[in-house]
C-alpha cells in the first residue's frame, strides 16, 4: 500500500476496512432507495452511523492526517471491492455491528456529531 509516513497500524487498517466495507453498502443501499426501496433507508442510515462512528473514533484517536486516511481508504475500497460476495457481506454486517457498537459507547456529544455527519452524508448520497 502506497501510503507516506509511518507503517499504518491494525487500528489504522481495520478502520479504513471498515469504512470501505460499510461505503461499498451504503453506496448499493443508496442506490435501491432511490429506484423506490424506501424500506431500506433506515439500514442505510445505520450504515452511515456505523461509517461515521469509525471515522470519528479514529479522530479521537488522533488519526488526524486526511490524505493518510483517505490513502488507506483507497486501497481498503479496492481490496474490499475485489472480495467474494459473501466474504464481503460478512465484512458489512461484522463492521456494521462495530460501528453500532462503537457509537453505543460514545458520550452524547460524539453521538451528535456522528448523526449529523451521517444526516448530511445520506442526503448527498440521496440527492436530497
Amino acid at each position: 500500500m502506497a501510503v507516506g509516513g509511518p507503517v499504518p497500524s491494525k487500528s489504522e487498517l481495520y478502520t479504513a476496512e471498515c469504512v470501505a466495507a460499510l461505503e461499498i453498502s451504503t453506496d448499493e443501499l443508496a442506490r435501491q432507495v432511490k429506484a423506490g426501496r424506501a424500506d431500506l433507508r433506515p439500514l442505510l442510515r445505520q450504515r452511515l452511523d456505523a461509517g461515521a462512528a469509525f471515522i470519528g473514533t479514529a479522530y479521537l484517536a488522533g488519526d488526524r492526517d486526511e490524505a493518510r486516511a483517505q490513502a488507506l481508504l483507497a486501497a481498503a475500497l479496492k481490496a474490499q471491492a475485489a472480495l467474494p460476495k459473501a466474504e464481503l457481506a460478512a465484512s458489512q454486517a461484522r463492521c456494521a455491528q462495530e460501528g453500532a457498537r462503537l457509537l453505543a459507547a460514545s458520550n452524547f456529544i460524539g453521538r451528535a456529531v456522528v448523526s449529523q455527519l451521517a444526516r448530511k452524508r445520506m442526503q448527498k448520497l440521496l440527492g436530497e
